[in-house]
């Protein structure tokens, strides 16, 4: 808008900013503009066109105080959404994980302790990212500093294991949910450590590194259950222990997603760079990414 052209709305297209400063440019052509149809309209009030101009712009004050408390309104309900559904993904996480812990028989005794010792507060965080991956909505990790590798490994077994019972047959992908793209990232979580869990369930060297004060707060357990993951699950399973991936086969490998994250809509070939479990794996075109 050009000042020198003219008015800068009309009563017809009236429009002030709020955004900017009450006594833009604009604002003070619009008082104007609104002075002027005021009087002609109420020609019985013996009002100056500067004093119904100065109380439009007390008037615009008050929008933009009241638009700005919308705003704030707007992005703590948008938080609290945000928060609502990372907690809801991270209940799914839990259910899922403890739900394919009693499918197994073999490794059940071990497995259920695990993940319900953790609950839900155990379990990783995540922050969306709606960037995607290929479109998709992808998910950083909250690294759990405190949570031990065998732990980890744990959990990241029953995550392949999970998605082994989203085949059935000939390696047919049953119907359901598929589990959300999670990637690996540098972000720590925020939250204290779960209290009152096995001392093996806590990292060696940050259970070392914390003063006597934290660890009576922890009250850290002994030993419940042996956290040594049977063999023959190993080949069920990529996981992750001291920072090493192996895959299903024993064989070494940089890919942690060969084996670990499928999504039903991927083609069901094999990759044609790895001799993977899962069909159309994707390795070809992975980073490293973990549940």
């Amino acid at each position: 808008w050009d000042p020198r052209h003219g008015p800068c709305c009309t009563v017809d297209d009236f429009s002030v900013d709020l955004q900017g400063y009450t006594r833009s440019e604009w604002n003070r052509s619009a008082a104007q503009v609104f002075a002027v149809e005021y009087l002609r309209r109420y020609k019985g009030d013996n009002y100056t066109l500067e004093f119904v101009a100065e109380a439009w712009l007390t008037r615009v004050a008050g929008m933009k105080a009241q638009f700005k408390n919308l705003q704030q309104d707007k992005a703590i309900r948008k938080d609290r959404k945000a928060l609502h559904r990372r907690r809801q993904r991270k209940q799914e996480l839990y259910a899922c994980r403890l739900d394919t812990a009693y499918q197994y028989a073999e490794i059940k005794d071990q497995a259920v302790p695990v993940v319900q010792s953790l609950g839900l507060d155990g379990m990783s965080s995540d922050e969306s990212d709606h960037e995607g991956h290929d479109g998709e909505a992808t998910y950083h990790i909250l690294d759990k500093d405190w949570r031990s590798q065998h732990i980890t490994a744990w959990l990241r077994m029953l995550d392949a294991l999970h998605l082994r019972l989203q085949y059935s047959g000939e390696w047919q992908a049953t119907s359901g949910a598929w589990p959300h793209f999670r990637t690996s990232s540098l972000r720590e979580s925020v939250r204290p450590a779960v209290g009152e869990l096995p001392t093996d369930f806590y990292s060696h060297n940050w259970y070392q590194a914390q003063s006597s004060f934290v660890k009576g707060q922890l009250k850290a357990t002994k030993p419940r259950v042996s956290l040594v993951i049977p063999a023959e699950y190993l080949k069920s399973a990529s996981i992750v222990i001291s920072g090493l991936t192996t895959d299903l086969h024993g064989m070494s490998t940089g890919c942690l997603n060969s084996t670990i994250y499928q999504t039903a809509r991927w083609s069901a070939v094999k990759c044609p760079n790895h001799i993977c479990y899962y069909p159309g794996c994707r390795a070809c075109v992975c980073s490293p990414r973990r549940f």
